[in-house]
C-alpha cells in the first residue's frame, strides 16, 4: 500500500509557487486562508506574505508583479465577497495577457452541499475571466490542478488561472508524493514558412504598407525586428488603443501612437495606406461608438497580414490575407529577409517614404519644443494636464535611473507615451481592460519587482484614484518607493469628454446638467489623504513650482520612501502637442477634434 505523502496540501502548493520563483503572494486575510497565509512565514517556502486592504488591490498588486518580474503573479483572496471584488482587476489581468492565479479559500468540503456561509459557485463567478478556473474537490487531485496551473500560466496566451481550495484540503496529506515540478512548454516557434514566404509577397507589394502593433510584440521583446521591419518598408508604426505595454520605441520616427478610440477616428489614421501589418495584436475592438452602416472597424479596403501566437486573435474580427501562427521574435527575421529578397521589393520607395516620416518626426519634436517652453506662462495660469507628463520627460532626463510609469490618467495617454523616454516594453504599465482602479495596486507589485533598480511613477486621475487609495495603506506599510502624480481637476475629465464626443456624434443633449460627471464637493486633497496613511505628499497649484516638486518627488523616493503630488490641473480640455501628425494633415482633421478624441480614455 501506498504511504501517504509527508507534507500537507498547503505545503504542496509552495513547492510549485517556489518552482516558478514567485517571491510575494498578495492578499486579504480571512478565515479560510489562514493556512495559506501561514505557510509563508515558513522560511523554506521562500514567499512572503505582503496584506492588501481589498482583494481588488491584491489581484492588481499581483498583476503589476508579474508584468515587472516576467513571473506568474499571486493573490490569495476570500470566499464569494473576495472574489467578487477581485473581478475588475482579473478582467484587466485577462485583457492585457497577465498570469496571475488566484488561490481562493473555499468552504469546508463536507459542507458545501448544505450552502453554508459565504459559500458560492465561485469558478462560476470567475471562471470567465481566466484562462482555467478549477475547484479542486479532493486531496489527491491538488497535485494534478498544480501541475495545470502553472503550466498554463507559462504559456502563451497568458492570462489568470483560478483556483478554489476548500480550507480542510489545504490540511490533509494526498496519498502519492509530489515533486511540486510542472510542464514548461518550449514555445519560441517560428511560423510555418509556407505563411512568412505568403507574408512577405503580400508585404512587398503593398504600395503604401502600414504596422499595428500590439502587447505580444513587447511580450517577445521585439522592439528591434520591428524597427528593421518599419525601415525597410517605410511603414508608419502604430499601437493598438489602450495598449498595456509600450510596444515600438517611441523616441523612433515611424512610431504614430495609438490608434483613435471611435470608428471615424481609426478610418481618418489608416484610411490612405493599403496593407496592413496587424503585429501581437489582441485589442482589436477598442472604441466607444460603432455603426455598421459605416464598415468594420479597420478600413475594409486594407489588405491584412496578421501574426500572432495565440490562433483566437488571427482573423478574429477582420479578414486576413495571410493569418500567421507563430512567436513573434523567432518570426519576425525570415519575414524581414523574405520581404528584402522579393523581386517586388523597391528599396527606393521604401526610401522615399522614410524621408518623408523622418521630416514629420521632426516638425512633431519642435511641436512638444514649443509647447513645453510656453510652459507655465503668468502667475495664476492653470495648469494643463498634459504639462504634466512632458515635465516628468524633462526630469527624467536628468535622474541616474531609468523610470517605469504605471498609467490610469487616459486624458493625458498621448503625452505620457511620447514625451517620456522608455527604455524597454515594460517601462510602461497600463491595462487594455479599461477597468478603473488597478494603477494603484499595480506600483505596488512592480515596486516590489524591481526593487531599488528603477524609479517607479503612477500618474492617475483623481477619479481612478478615489477607487483605491487604501493601496496607500500596503505601500507604506513596506516604504515601497513610488511617486503618485495625481491629476486633480475634481472631474471626470474623460467622461466629461466623452459625453461632448456623445452630444456631437448624435446629436443628442443631455436631460440636465451632467452634474453625476463632476466630483465638485467636497474636494479631494491627495496630500492630506496620504497623510492618514503617513505618506508625505504636497499640492502644486502654480505650474511655475511644478517641475520643483517632481524633482523633490524624485529624490525622496530615491531615499526609500513614497510620495504624494497632488496636482490643481485645469479642467477645460487644452490642446496638447500632436503625435500622429500623419493624421493631423489630412482634410477635415484638426488637431481640437483629434484632441477630444484622444482624451476619451476607456470605452
Amino acid at each position: 500500500m501506498q504511504k501517504p505523502a509527508t507534507k500537507l496540501g498547503r505545503d504542496l502548493i509552495f513547492d510549485y509557487v517556489r518552482a516558478a520563483g514567485i517571491d510575494y503572494a498578495f492578499g486579504v486575510p480571512g478565515t479560510h486562508e489562514i493556512p495559506l497565509i501561514d505557510g509563508t512565514t515558513l522560511p523554506e517556502n521562500e514567499v512572503s506574505y505582503v496584506p492588501c486592504l481589498h482583494e481588488n488591490i491584491a489581484v492588481g498588486a499581483a498583476m503589476g508583479y508579474a508584468r515587472m518580474s516576467g513571473r506568474p503573479g499571486l493573490a490569495i483572496v476570500h470566499i464569494t465577497p473576495g472574489t467578487a471584488n477581485i473581478i475588475d482587476n482579473l478582467f484587466n489581468a485577462y485583457r492585457s495577457n497577465i498570469p496571475v492565479l488566484v488561490l481562493c479559500g473555499q468552504q469546508h468540503s463536507d459542507l458545501l452541499i448544505q450552502e453554508p456561509i459565504l459559500a458560492s459557485d465561485l469558478v462560476r463567478t470567475a471562471g470567465q475571466y481566466t484562462k482555467w478556473a478549477h475547484e479542486v474537490r479532493d486531496i489527491d487531485e491538488l497535485p494534478v490542478a498544480l501541475q495545470r496551473a502553472f503550466k498554463e500560466l507559462t504559456v502563451p496566451p497568458l492570462r489568470p488561472v483560478f483556483l478554489s481550495i476548500p480550507w480542510d484540503i489545504l490540511l490533509q496529506r494526498p496519498t502519492m508524493p509530489d515533486t511540486g515540478r510542472f510542464t514548461r512548454i518550449a514555445h519560441g516557434v517560428s511560423g510555418d514558412p509556407k505563411g512568412v514566404a505568403a507574408a512577405a509577397e503580400t508585404l512587398a507589394r503593398a504600395k503604401n504598407p502600414v504596422l499595428l502593433v500590439g502587447d505580444g510584440v513587447g511580450e517577445a521583446r521585439a522592439w528591434p525586428e520591428i524597427e528593421r521591419l518599419a525601415y525597410l518598408l517605410g511603414a508608419a508604426v502604430y499601437s493598438e488603443n489602450q495598449a498595456s505595454r509600450m510596444n515600438y520605441p517611441n523616441n523612433l520616427p515611424h512610431w504614430q501612437g495609438e490608434l483613435m478610440p471611435t470608428q471615424e477616428g481609426v478610418h481618418k489614421q489608416l484610411g490612405d495606406f493599403d496593407t496592413l501589418f496587424q503585429i501581437g495584436v489582441s485589442s482589436q475592438a477598442q472604441i466607444l461608438v460603432f455603426k455598421w452602416a459605416n464598415g468594420p472597424i479597420l478600413p475594409a479596403h486594407l489588405t491584412q497580414v496578421i501574426l500572432h501566437n495565440d490562433p483566437w486573435e488571427i482573423g478574429k474580427n477582420h479578414y486576413a490575407e495571410v493569418g500567421l501562427l507563430g512567436d513573434l521574435a523567432a518570426t519576425l527575421p525570415a519575414m524581414i529577409q523574405a520581404v528584402a529578397e522579393h523581386a517586388d521589393y523597391d528599396a527606393g520607395t521604401a526610401a522615399a517614404r522614410n524621408a518623408a516620416i523622418q521630416e514629420l518626426d521632426v516638425r512633431r519634436d519642435a511641436g512638444f519644443a514649443a509647447s513645453a517652453a510656453e510652459f507655465p506662462g503668468a502667475a495664476g495660469t492653470p495648469i494643463p494636464d498634459y504639462q504634466v507628463p512632458m515635465i516628468v520627460g524633462e526630469v527624467q532626463q536628468t535622474l541616474a535611473k531609468p523610470v517605469t510609469i504605471v498609467n490610469e490618467d487616459f486624458a493625458v495617454l498621448p503625452a505620457v507615451q511620447k514625451a517620456i523616454q522608455y527604455d524597454h516594453p515594460d517601462a510602461y504599465f497600463c491595462t487594455s481592460g479599461g477597468a478603473l482602479g488597478f494603477s494603484l495596486p499595480a506600483s505596488i507589485g512592480i515596486a516590489l519587482a524591481v526593487g531599488r533598480e528603477r524609479h517607479v511613477v503612477t500618474v492617475v486621475g483623481d477619479g481612478s484614484a478615489l477607487f483605491h487609495t487604501n493601496s496607500w495603506w500596503t505601500t507604506r506599510k513596506f516604504d515601497l518607493p513610488v511617486l503618485y502624480l495625481v491629476l486633480n481637476n475634481h472631474e471626470y475629465k474623460t467622461l466629461m469628454t466623452g459625453l461632448r464626443n456623445i452630444e456631437k456624434l448624435y446629436d443628442w443633449q443631455p436631460s440636465h446638467d451632467a452634474w453625476y460627471l463632476k466630483l465638485g464637493a467636497p474636494s479631494q486633497d491627495f496630500a492630506r489623504i496620504a497623510a492618514t496613511f503617513d505618506i508625505d505628499g504636497e499640492v502644486v497649484t502654480d505650474g511655475r513650482k511644478l517641475r520643483e516638486a517632481v524633482e523633490r518627488g524624485f529624490k525622496i523616493i530615491e531615499d526609500g520612501r513614497p510620495y504624494v503630488i497632488d496636482i490643481r490641473i485645469a479642467s477645460a480640455t487644452a490642446t496638447a502637442p500632436a503625435t500622429d501628425l500623419m493624421l493631423l494633415e489630412k482634410p477635415g482633421v484638426d488637431a481640437e477634434w483629434a484632441q477630444q478624441l484622444w482624451s476619451m480614455g476607456p470605452p
